[in-house]
């Protein structure tokens, strides 16, 4: 679990809980399970698994591995549909219309789950009313990285600098409001330091920009500036979550890097919509939580930087609801209550 710093409470919000899977805005992709000796196929129907993200991002990677593990534990079709746009906004919307008959699910991360109701003007929908939490299958970090011409090795070195030059401390991310820049925000808060955000239209352009000399930082999760990292065209400082990543063994968690206390995480869960029958809501859980222990599920998880972990049902909706109080008060650092457009 992260917290931030000292400050950070384990308040709990009396919220009921839901969420569904992923859709996608550019055609179908079908995960079609083989047939298990034995059992019964889940539904009649194709489950149908909700990305809220465009394809060839880490979100949608993941949600089609999902997708492909989950259709072989229900011995059923499952089919993933990119529904990009919103924030995720747009994808949550079409889990939420959808019957409540555990048909349909969601890919869900804290922007959609958590971080839209806090930035937008509005969500047509209630996280917390319309949203049923399922499963967790993994948490993916964020990593800040820098130019490799700044003179800093470490964080507390690159404080120093950005102290030193505020005219100069940028921090590029793939757009305004997401965690990456939400994280930037709570890191300078805790370190006492200021850096500027500077948003773009994607994270890829945000690091050929740093890559160039034009910003000083990148916030990003771990899957997009992977490579460059072990090529050592950027210097890793940390990464965000408590535990190290398996394949940057030697890039500090920011929590040992000195920003005592931080930890957060680009989680990756699967969700459906409030009112799914309990009995359904049960054997969604298993099949997720089965598909989150494949052994080549998690192997891929690790290729992609993410940490493969496991919460059942009633742990995910306990870590969620944590989620509310922590991003409010990254939210209001970052003077974004209501103003994403």
């Amino acid at each position: 679990m992260r917290t931030y710093g000292e400050n950070l409470g384990t308040a709990r919000r009396l919220f009921a809980v839901v969420l569904a899977s992923a859709l996608c805005a550019l055609g179908p992709t079908v995960s079609q399970a083989q047939p298990r000796s034995g059992g019964e196929s889940f539904a009649s129907r194709p489950l149908n698994l909700i990305v809220t993200f465009a394809p060839g991002g880490s979100t949608d990677i993941v949600g089609r591995l999902i997708a492909q593990k989950l259709g072989e534990q229900l011995n059923q079709t499952v089919v993933v549909l990119n529904k990009p746009g919103a924030s995720g906004s747009i994808g949550v919307s079409e889990l939420v219309r959808a019957p409540a008959d555990g048909q349909t699910l969601l890919v869900n991360i804290v922007t959609t789950a958590v971080i839209n109701s806090m930035t937008l003007p509005s969500v047509p929908y209630d996280p917390v009313k319309d949203l049923q939490p399922v499963a967790l299958v993994g948490m993916l970090p964020n990593v800040v990285i820098i130019n490799k011409n700044i003179p800093a090795s470490n964080l507390g070195e690159f404080v120093t600098w950005a102290r030193a030059h505020p005219d100069k401390a940028t921090f590029g991310t793939g757009g305004p409001g997401g965690v990456q820049h939400l994280t930037g925000e709570l890191l300078g808060d805790l370190l006492g330091f200021t850096w500027t955000h500077v948003p773009y239209k994607g994270a890829a352009p945000a690091i050929q920009d740093l890559l160039g000399g034009n910003i000083s930082a990148v916030i990003d999760n771990v899957t997009g500036p992977m490579s460059f990292i072990k090529s050592g065209q950027v210097r890793a400082l940390g990464v965000t979550t408590n535990q190290r990543v398996a394949e940057l063994p030697d890039v500090p968690t920011l929590n040992e890097a000195g920003a005592k206390g931080f930890s957060n995480s680009s989680w990756i869960s699967v969700f459906t919509r409030s009112g799914v029958p309990d009995a359904v809501l049960r054997k969604l859980e298993a099949a997720v939580l089965a598909a989150a222990r494949d052994p080549e599920f998690q192997d891929k998880l690790r290729e992609l930087g993410a940490i493969p972990t496991q919460m059942n049902t009633e742990e995910l909706t306990r870590f969620w609801l944590d989620e509310f109080p922590y991003w409010e008060q990254a939210v209001k650092s970052a003077k974004l209550q209501g103003k994403q457009p």
